[in-house]
């Protein structure tokens, strides 16, 4: 009987972010019998990776000084080797260049290398690297159709080079409550509240200052409205500060990071993705398997999430009219919201961790020579 093939996932480090948290659910559950996963990090371990090794995972630190560094690319290398390394899966730009250097001194280990947005190259340099190095690994991967066009737009590639893998949702820790109200209360919100959700980093491109200005519109008339957002980042001060400047204290809440995050989903009424870039939202999906009615600015894969059913709006990224307009219309009907909400959870069926894990076993097997070319 073969051996498990051991797969090595390199990353920068394991921040409690949505990529890193995903990584924590796929590979533990990878098919122990074809599969054996171990993680490198390129720069530090990150607050996820002792629950990865809690879960039979070995995470390594290999410390890059920049990307190119000989020593790094030489221990990371003789770590392919001495761990008999058969494929190599890098995220992002920052671990993929390395890696994929490194498994060609190892003697050719197969590298995937795999893209979460769209336009992450920030330099020609970046790019013409990317392309140059497509010439080592088996395939691209993106997480979704958007990211696919824009990588293949971007480094020139045949269409067959990349590959779409969408983000997958545990559809049992994720499911909707069976007590909003109870709900709502152990989430620290009144239970007769109608609460609008965002839960992103608190940076630029996750436009939560939009999400604030649509809160502000909102207010004035929708007196059961409640605005949250769950997650941390650079502009939490600016977003506290703006906020009590348009009287929004008790109305407007920074619920910093929440864990579990199905329970906050499971207080909320509506959820709001307002983001100016995206590749695939893994809180939209997670919020739709909690049977959220969703509006998203229509960017990176929430289309693709959406496609065409009842279960929220799209608006253009960065419309505030469009934002406060939807975001509106879902809150004075609730029977609007309990449709759309059965709707959304139908359709995250479609991005079941399930399936994802399939797909990403799929692909090691076919570039371990395993599987249908």
């Amino acid at each position: 009987m073969p051996q498990p093939a051991t797969i090595l996932r390199t990353i920068t480090w394991l921040p409690p972010g949505g990529i890193e948290r995903k990584i924590l659910a796929v590979l533990p559950r990878l098919d122990p019998g074809r599969f054996r996963p171990r993680v490198v990090c390129l720069r530090e371990r990150g607050a996820l990776a002792d629950e990865l090794e809690r879960a039979g995972i070995p995470v390594e630190v290999i410390p890059f000084r920049s990307r190119l560094d000989p020593r790094g690319l030489g221990r990371l290398a003789r770590y392919m080797r001495q761990n008999g390394i058969r494929l190599a899966h890098a995220h992002m730009y920052r671990a993929s260049v390395p890696t994929t250097i490194a498994a060609r001194l190892a003697g050719g280990v197969p590298v995937l290398a795999q893209v979460h947005n769209v336009g992450v190259w920030e330099t020609r340099r970046q790019a013409w690297m990317d392309r140059f190095l497509m010439r080592w690994r088996k395939a691209l991967i993106a997480v979704s159709e958007p990211v696919r066009a824009d990588a293949i737009r971007t480094l020139g590639l045949r269409p067959e080079r990349v590959r779409v893998i969408y983000n997958g949702v545990d559809l049992d820790e994720f499911r909707p409550a069976a007590d909003r109200a109870e709900a709502k209360r152990a989430s620290g919100f009144d239970a007769d509240s109608v609460v609008v959700l965002m839960a992103a980093r608190l940076v630029t491109q996750k436009n939560p200052l939009g999400f604030l200005e649509a809160a502000r519109r909102l207010s004035p008339r929708h007196a059961q409205a409640l605005f949250a957002i769950a997650g941390g980042g650079p502009l939490e001060d600016e977003l506290r500060r703006t906020a009590s400047d348009a009287g929004m204290e008790g109305r407007f809440l920074l619920l910093g990071h929440r864990d579990p995050m199905a329970a906050v989903y499971r207080a909320a009424d509506v959820f709001v993705l307002p983001s100016y870039k995206e590749g695939f939202s893994n809180a939209l999906i997670e919020a739709m398997a909690c049977g959220l009615p969703v509006v998203a600015a229509d960017v990176g894969g929430a289309r693709e999430a959406l496609a065409g059913s009842a279960a929220g709006a799209l608006v253009p990224a960065g419309d505030l009219d469009a934002l406060e307009r939807e975001i509106g219309a879902f809150l004075s009907d609730s029977g609007k919201r309990r449709m759309a909400g059965e709707a959304a959870r139908e359709r995250s069926r479609r991005f079941s961790l399930e399936r994802m894990i399939a797909d990403v076993e799929a692909l090691y097997d076919e570039a371990l020579g395993q599987g249908a070319p």
